[in-house]
């Protein structure tokens, strides 16, 4: 999220509107709303969009005028966002395409209201011209926690965590509000009743299931249910023993975990009793319509285990997965995003457990794994999102086989390597290799995988990506496996495709 507000940092310095603002009033914004393009949902989504992005790039200051502009745009928006999500949804099984591209445009739809609406509290605080809006702060700002979580919860439906960034937002937005007494403020938002503290919570729960690899269905019927749930419950400043059970720290870049044994209390330590919660969760029955009584016992079991937090070693998660071991099974598993052709051999295994530079398995099969053989691991292969690791140590324990990967890239990519001239001692023919990308946030390099026969320390190879090629230096060798050497790489240059032809 942190990425898409730069974008649009980037968007407002070079993008003014031309020939007067159709939001210069709430008239003005009124009359644009009635012009927009009806043909189908899509296209009146998108443009409604495109109008969220030009109200951003006006940089105008903020004034009641203005906010009233904005909830109009919002209201119109809310419906169209509605059916947009609905499609999104239902297109999961098929179409494939076009499930991305409504994906996309409900991310953006609600990273637009999100910037919106953020803008608006900042200089409600920050602006003396802007001293009409103070009053309406809970207003705002419930708004801006609320949409600020609604991309949150879309980046879940890529497989992505959100970002340090977008946690230091939420927090700092709540704390704001508490301090000035607005936490629990109604304000009515789609004609439903809300406040900042119910926003904030609801965040928090969804960052407590961390739903990375469940499906579209399961994140939105999940949040459906945590949204109806009453009496969601709220953070509070002081603690209670076996009443809380779980606790957030407003100075931290992460979400809530579970309190264990820590019971100080803190000027920006919050608490939650998700006990009660946890109890209605377990207590869905399958008369119960539209829920999965397995997914809400799943639920609830990673509730009530506790979260991601900073200095635990490991996460309890468990679930299937599916996994191609070995390269011939992982170059397939990379070159057929579309299961329906050429599906790879893939195998199920049960995740035990995850951290941040690895996941730990428990299999039923008693064979012993060699040790950095390579695996790639998807929650939903016909997503195509595909984590690699490679093996580093397995027992026998209980009649399963307990197996630990270290994860060497969240995004491998397969590209195409060449070398552009004649090298001594290896081949010049072209051939398949693995990118394998790291984020900041991992603290590493990227590397490459490519067979022996391609390898010689300081060469220069080519590696094709698309209609990007790039030159690359060849590195040290960090590791071989069974045939192929992970080796770091300097990029050198890089030019399209028919160029370099």
């Amino acid at each position: 999220m942190s990425d898409f507000f730069e974008m649009l940092s980037t968007i407002t310095r070079r993008r003014k509107a031309e020939g007067g603002s159709p939001f210069a009033s709430v008239k003005a914004t009124e009359k644009w709303l009635k012009s927009l393009h009806a043909d189908s949902d899509y296209d009146a989504h998108h443009a409604l969009v495109e109008g969220l992005e030009r109200f951003n790039a006006e940089n105008e200051t903020a004034s009641l005028s203005r906010m009233k502009s904005l909830m109009k745009l919002e209201e119109a928006g809310l419906p169209l966002q509605a059916r947009i999500v609905e499609q999104y949804v239902r297109n999961q099984a098929t179409f494939r395409l076009a499930r991305q591209a409504l994906w996309r445009e409900s991310w953006v739809f609600w990273s637009m209201l999100a910037e919106a609406w953020l803008c608006m509290l900042k200089q409600a605080y920050r602006n003396p011209a802007s001293a009409e809006l103070k009053p309406l702060a809970a207003e705002i700002a419930t708004r801006a926690l609320r949409y600020a979580g609604r991309v949150m919860r879309w980046d879940y439906h890529q497989a992505r965590n959100p970002a340090a960034s977008a946690w230091r937002r939420m927090h700092k937005i709540y704390r704001l509000i508490e301090r000035d007494g607005f936490a629990s403020q109604a304000v009515q938002i789609d004609g439903h009743p809300t406040h900042c503290a119910r926003e904030y919570t609801l965040v928090v729960l969804m960052g407590l299931v961390h739903p990375l690899g469940y499906r579209a269905q399961e994140i939105e019927s999940i949040a459906r249910i945590l949204e109806g749930y009453e009496p969601l419950p709220l953070p509070e400043t002081v603690p209670e023993r076996d009443v809380h059970t779980h606790m957030v720290d407003l100075s931290l870049s992460e979400g809530a975990a579970v309190l264990d044994s820590e019971w100080v209390q803190g000027r920006r330590l919050r608490y939650f009793a998700l006990g009660p919660l946890v109890d209605y969760l377990k207590s869905l029955d399958q008369a119960t319509a539209d829920v999965d009584t397995g997914l809400t016992r799943q639920v609830a079991s990673l509730i009530e285990r506790g979260g991601i937090r900073r200095g635990r070693q490991r996460t309890h998660r468990f679930g299937r997965v599916w996994v191609a071991a070995g390269m011939d099974e992982i170059l397939n598993a990379l070159a057929h995003p579309d299961s329906s052709k050429g599906r790879p051999a893939l195998t199920p295994w049960m995740l035990r457990d995850e951290s941040t530079e690895g996941m730990g398995f428990a299999l039923s099969e008693a064979t012993a794994l060699p040790h950095g053989r390579l695996v790639a691991v998807s929650w939903d292969p016909s997503e195509n999102v595909w984590q690699l690791l490679a093996i580093r140590w397995d027992r026998e324990e209980d009649g399963q086989r307990l197996v630990g990967t270290q994860r060497l890239s969240r995004h491998p990519k397969r590209v195409e390597v060449y070398f552009e001239a004649e090298m001594p001692g290896v081949t010049r023919e072209p051939t398949t290799a693995v990118f394998l990308p790291m984020t900041h946030t991992e603290q590493g390099v990227s590397n490459l995988l490519i067979p022996k026969t391609h390898y010689q320390l300081g060469a220069p190879l080519m590696l094709r990506d698309g209609d990007i090629v790039y030159r690359l230096r060849l590195g040290e060798v960090q590791e071989a496996h069974e045939g192929w050497l992970r080796v770091g790489m300097d990029v050198v240059g890089r030019e399209q495709f028919a160029v370099a032809a």
